[in-house]
């Protein structure tokens, strides 16, 4: 399994094998320390200008530094699953989402507290 984080040279992105303690970046040869276990980078893309943001795994929200707009950064598991309001088929959609289109009929269907089933909406 990789884990990646952002080149102190250049700020590409760098993927790097667990375990690694330092990586060095193929573009501009600059080695960048691996941060300790517990400090993995996870990303998102800003709802305000689109920016792609790469923050510490864990947080509860990120500040772009584009357009300061502060991110709620969900974990990956952080879904929920409602059933689909016209062929019935289970749907799994972001947690706190209004709404979630299904890929088999294309029905919209909105969620409430009344149709939705969290799985771990609260763990990490």
């Amino acid at each position: 399994m990789q884990s990646q984080l952002v080149c102190n040279g250049c700020r590409n992105l760098l993927l790097y094998p667990r375990g690694a303690t330092n990586v060095c970046c193929a573009i501009c040869n600059t080695i960048t320390s691996v941060p300790p276990p517990g400090m993995e980078m996870s990303q998102l893309v800003c709802g305000g200008c689109r920016t792609l943001l790469m923050y510490t795994r864990g947080a509860n929200g990120v500040r772009c530094a584009c357009c300061n707009t502060i991110n709620l950064a969900r974990s990956a598991n952080q879904v929920a699953h409602v059933n689909c309001g016209q062929c019935r088929s289970t749907l799994m959609y972001p947690y706190g989402a209004p709404s979630v289109k299904c890929a088999i009929c294309h029905y919209v269907t909105n969620i409430g507290a009344s149709n939705m089933r969290s799985s771990n909406p609260c763990s990490a």
